[in-house]
């Protein structure tokens, strides 16, 4: 059936049409969803729901026939896939979009390699070559068998051994419940994985750990190691970078890679992996030196601007040259256009987080918005108002024992999804100040998705039961003890929120029901909570009395249903769930919009309230920090210790990181720890395209037409030298471990670096993903960024040769 509403060049098609066009520089423009489908006569109900192919949530609309989802197409909607800005999406509904993975949803939830039924490893021996033996059980089974081991454990008083990792986007507050009730303090999820060194930077800075850029109002947009026109975030990028293009704006591109970003860029400037911080920091010394900084805006809103202009004096454009690679004369010109055009905005995200000396670079980086004065205007670095749905605060015991990893603590500004390396190293080595005995994994491939594979793989060995719910058979369910069938977005309830500047909160919802009979993923959570009989601090049965009726709900799916209405009842929208189903598109927006400069939103000093004569902070009767005085007003201002934007971060400065060094309170610039050398003479970097998500959508047989290897890119003149023609198959080598795969010889790279596309080089997943192209964290170590705990996904060093 499948087969006749879907054409698959027609797809093709399309994806080149929405993705590929960008790279090859021509205007982007939504093509409707009627280009991958034939006309249908059949009727059918239209049900909007939230994509989930990547952590973008774009918003979709899924034709649902006889119980078959035939077409996918855009929510005109919901702005995620129009534009991050209220009056844009208002305007232009009908420029709805969504990139080739969203497209392609179906045939991941018609793969016929997804698994069916749980299955029970029979071989107690467990890696890579291991044949698990696996034995198909009932799920009755399975979650005897489950339950039983957490309640033995927990039993014992051995609750916090049980560590728990899962995706970011989907049912984690009762994920996080359930740990907190059953009394472990070692939960993760994928954020570790993805953007915590940025969120670090900007929180410190700006007081937001996720700001988002108006690149749609803006006229000079600079980027640092960022493809959104490729690695699309979120659908609605490309439209609106594009659109400021149109419009005049000028795109500058700062990455080792030709990408498919500076390809439609105004000018791509190519620079040596990790040294953008050095870049920020010259661009600053150049915009103070000649007086180009918004010097009214810094002296209201900014605190350590003398320490900083004093720290940038000696980081010239001959300095920085010598670290980078880029020309002082392109950092003289690269400055004084920042500095003039207005509006402005600088923006960065993994490239150069996933580097150990991410968070201090990215602090140089967003800076140069401060500088300028480019803050919480159109065209400018945005910080969004998020009044979604509320979690709401779950009665559960106290854990008096230590989470592994750190958080907080040891790495002084991680983030609260964890510190994934941490935790795994402390098992591999067994230096743990306890040894985790059970582990459950939702929906995250960790072998292939963490650095350091082998490593990973011996640690999630060593303990003693392993859980992994995924909808493949993937490498992290290959060293599972049990192995869970999971649920697509289609077959599954979710809230997404978060990804524009003011408030709108989406609902995925299931538009068929799961396809094997399979629970979801939280009505697993809830039955094992039912089973293990797990309670609050009132004795309440939490996983039977339903949330909003407070009687005993047997329905599984109805209790998670009065979860997620009490959520956003409690929440922004201040309505239920069957309120927000018939909503529009499923989609709640706040009336108000976008607003500007919030940070300007007037305060009263509250009654018994403070005034800090020199800063300026406000505080109320308890000490909490209201606001800010500015002048004769008080104001909203940042959220950071002084309300206002850091230059110099007081708070930084009091906290040492995983190494036991002390942090600078300023954006200072050293070199990343691993550093080419005879051995290993080239950096090798990786990202991710538009066709790809990580690891997880290597078996869509659309997307791997679009993309189906990742051969090595290599300068011409490093391949010459290296007697390499394009094509060739070579060994790509570090002193963790090696791949294979072919050399494309291009200019697009800088001829110090190597790299290739992420989530390649599978062992497992499906029939289609196995043998395709080179893993690249087999090449890396298990460590991260000791000030944020960021997974280093992107520092490594490598040699290359002929295979």
């Amino acid at each position: 059936m499948l087969d006749r509403k879907i054409h698959r060049r027609s797809f093709v098609k399309l994806a080149a049409g929405t993705a590929g066009a960008v790279a090859l520089g021509s205007r982007f423009r939504p093509i409707s969803a009627d280009a991958m489908a034939r006309p249908s006569t059949a009727e059918g109900t239209w049900i909007p729901t939230c994509c989930n192919m990547c952590g973008g949530q774009t918003g979709v609309r899924c034709k649902v026939v006889e119980g078959r989802v035939v077409k996918i197409e855009p929510n005109p909607d919901n702005p995620i896939g129009v534009s991050n800005i209220s009056s844009d999406f208002l305007a232009n509904k009908r420029e709805a979009a969504m990139c080739p993975k969203g497209n392609a949803g179906l045939m991941t939830l018609y793969d016929p390699d997804r698994l069916k039924t749980p299955l029970k490893r029979t071989n107690p021996q467990k890696g890579r070559d291991q044949d698990p033996q696996w034995k198909a059980i009932s799920w009755d089974e399975a979650f005897n068998e489950i339950a039983g081991k957490l309640k033995s454990l927990r039993d014992a008083g051995e609750a916090h051994k049980l560590i728990w990792f899962s995706e970011d986007h989907s049912f984690t507050h009762i994920q996080q419940d359930f740990c907190a009730l059953y009394g472990t303090p070692n939960y993760h999820n994928h954020s570790n994985l993805c953007d915590v060194a940025r969120k670090a930077s900007f929180k410190l800075v700006l007081g937001d750990e996720r700001p988002l850029m108006d690149a749609l109002q803006s006229k000079y947009i600079m980027l640092f190691g960022w493809n959104p026109l490729s690695a699309t975030k979120w659908a609605h990028l490309p439209r609106i970078i594009t659109r400021a293009l149109e419009r005049g704006a000028r795109l500058v591109v700062v990455d080792p890679v030709y990408n498919a970003t500076a390809a439609k860029a105004s000018e791509w400037v190519p620079i040596k992996p990790s040294t953008d911080g050095a870049l920020a920091l010259a661009l600053g010394h150049v915009i103070i030196r000649d007086k180009l900084h918004d010097e009214r805006f810094i002296n209201e809103w900014a605190v350590g601007f003398d320490e900083y202009a004093a720290y940038v004096k000696d980081k010239t454009p001959e300095w920085a040259e010598k670290i980078t690679g880029v020309s002082a004369k392109t950092i003289e010109r690269l400055a004084r256009e920042l500095a003039t055009t207005k509006p402005a905005v600088v923006d960065v995200w993994s490239g150069p987080g996933q580097q150990s000396n991410g968070v201090q670079g990215g602090r140089a980086i967003a800076l140069l918005n401060v500088l300028t004065g480019n803050v919480d205007g159109p065209g400018t670095i945005m910080i969004p108002e998020r009044t979604g749905n509320s979690h709401q605060k779950v009665k559960a015991p106290k854990i008096d024992q230590p989470r592994l990893d750190g958080h907080g603590k040891k790495y002084p500004f991680s983030h609260g999804s964890g510190i994934y390396t941490e935790t795994l190293t402390r098992i591999a080595k067994g230096d743990a100040p306890y040894m985790p005995k059970i582990g459950v994994v939702v929906f995250q491939n960790m072998a292939m998705s963490i650095p350091g594979s082998k490593d990973v793989e011996e640690a999630l060995k060593k303990l003693e039961y392993l859980v992994v719910v995924d909808t493949h058979m993937s490498e992290t369910a290959l060293l599972a003890n049990i192995a869970l069938p999971g649920t697509t977005y289609f077959e599954r309830y979710d809230y997404t929120t978060n990804w524009v500047t003011w408030t709108a909160l989406a609902l995925r919802q299931p538009v068929v029901k799961p396809l094997f009979g399979q629970p979801a993923e939280y009505e697993t959570v809830v039955e094992l909570g039912r089973r293990i009989d797990l309670k609050d601090t009132e004795g309440k049965d939490f996983f039977w009395q339903g949330p909003k009726s407070k009687t005993r709900v047997e329905d599984r799916t109805r209790w998670y249903e009065e979860f997620l209405s009490l959520e956003i009842e409690n929440g922004g929208p201040r309505i239920t769930l069957d309120e927000l189903k018939a909503l529009p598109g499923a989609v709640w927006l706040d009336p108000k919009g976008t607003r500007y400069e919030k940070f300007r939103d007037e305060v009263t000093i509250p009654e018994g309230g403070t005034v800090d004569e020199k800063t300026g902070v406000v505080k109320d009767r308890g000490g909490a920090v209201v606001g800010v005085k500015v002048g004769t007003v008080a104001y909203k201002g940042f959220n950071t210790p002084s309300r206002k934007l850091e230059f110099y971060s007081t708070l930084a400065a009091s906290k040492k990181d995983a190494n036991g060094n002390p942090v600078d309170g300023l954006p200072v610039y050293v070199p990343r720890d691993w550093q080419p050398d005879d051995n290993y003479p080239l950096y090798f970097v990786s990202w991710k395209e538009s066709p790809h998500t990580h690891t997880r959508t290597f078996n869509n047989p659309f997307l791997m037409e679009l993309a189906g290897w990742n051969p090595l890119l290599i300068n011409p003149r490093t391949a010459h030298r290296l007697g390499i023609n394009d094509g060739d198959e070579i060994w790509v080598e570090s002193p963790f471990g090696k791949a294979k795969t072919r050399a494309r010889v291009t200019e697009g790279i800088q001829p110090d670096t190597v790299g290739f596309a992420r989530g390649f080089g599978h062992w497992a997943l499906g029939k289609l993903a196995r043998g395709k192209g080179a893993h690249d964290n087999q090449l890396l170590p298990m460590k991260s960024d000791p000030i944020s705990g960021m997974a280093l996904n992107k520092e490594a060093c490598v040699r290359v040769y002929k295979a």
